[in-house]
């Protein structure tokens, strides 16, 4: 396992590091589903979290090739990670055959599951999200594989974590299958094809202009500080790419929290990022098809659920909308 640079040697130097030496681990129940491991850490009223994660012990990291344990070098990196971002870790080190992590507890800062979030802190995410993207610090890193990272959830995966007993390869497969249902066969068409070969679209995102990326901007990762910057946890998946990949991810991961529809997103973060024209149209394209290939499955479950969203449009109508930009993108954008 290649390791980073500025680890300390064990969880006993890291927490003695902090005054937190002796301290005892209370359970930190979370939502996480990676296998990663989280404990509590109470020093009067602070309150810390431990994040003890190995190559064995979570899935995201075997299926994105993460031998490196990629979080701990962002810990690593501390402030050179730059503050339009803010990566939380107070530090990481060695934990037998895997890592850990220490950084503050967040929960009262970071967005809840299941809380829509209104119009103006959707814009004050999006301005944020710009200005992290626009101006990228330098940093070498183990990046995310770009390939593996689109693929993730995507089918022929989902069927090899339920062949090792996974439950998310159920659960993916299920929404697989209700996709399969209820899209329409152009999408459909899209979407398997570049589950088996994402050539194509790797091809269009390379060349589009890169950045750094997060990788994993779900609302729950995400919460404001109080003097206002946005912090981020769950760092994995950092790597280089285009916007588009990050905002694929951003729209269908949160689409049961977003106050507006997905077109009206795109526009924002278009209009902040002064980006307009065909240029930015190609940039919506492939966002399009990264959030179809990344999650049409939970899109297949909610419509067939019949669930609406905050934005009043129903989840049915919304894998419409989908499906028909997909069909466009995929015209437009793959050889």
């Amino acid at each position: 396992m290649l390791t980073a640079a500025g680890l300390d040697p064990s969880v006993e130097v890291l927490l003695a590091r902090h005054g937190l030496a002796g301290l005892p681990e209370e359970p930190f129940p979370h939502d996480g589903w990676s296998g990663a491991g989280l404990t509590l850490l109470q020093r009067g009223a602070e309150r810390y979290v431990l994040k003890r994660d190995a190559l064995a012990r979570d899935w995201i990291a075997r299926a994105t090739l993460d031998v490196a344990l990629r979080e701990a070098w962002v810990a690593a990196a501390g402030t050179r990670l730059g503050g339009r971002l803010v990566a939380p870790h107070l530090g990481a080190a060695h934990d037998g055959a895997g890592v850990a992590l220490l950084m503050p507890d967040l929960s009262d800062r970071l967005f809840a599951w299941g809380r829509p979030i209104d119009p103006d802190t959707l814009g004050r995410l999006l301005t944020a999200l710009v200005a992290f993207h626009a101006h990228p610090p330098a940093l070498e890193l183990p990046w995310c594989p770009l390939r593996e990272r689109l693929l993730l959830l995507a089918r022929p995966a989902a069927e090899r974590y339920a062949a090792e007993g996974l439950p998310v390869g159920t659960r993916f497969l299920a929404g697989w299958d209700a996709f399969d249902r209820l899209a329409a066969r152009p999408a459909r068409a899209v979407v398997e094809r570049l589950s088996s070969d994402p050539s194509p679209l790797l091809a269009a995102l390379d060349l589009r202009p890169a950045t750094l990326l997060h990788g994993d901007l779900k609302l729950a990762n995400l919460g404001f500080l109080s003097d206002g910057r946005l912090a981020a946890i769950d760092w994995q998946m950092i790597l280089r790419g285009p916007v588009a990949v990050e905002l694929g991810w951003f729209l269908v991961s949160n689409a049961a929290d977003l106050p507006v529809e997905p077109a009206e997103v795109l526009a924002q973060y278009g209009a902040l990022a002064g980006r307009d024209g065909e240029d930015w149209r190609t940039e919506e394209d492939l966002a399009i098809l990264v959030g179809l290939l990344l999650r049409g499955w939970r899109k297949g479950l909610d419509a067939e659920a019949g669930a609406r969203y905050p934005s009043g449009v129903t989840a049915a109508d919304d894998l419409a909308w989908w499906c028909d930009r997909a069909s466009g993108a995929a015209d437009r954008c793959l050889a």
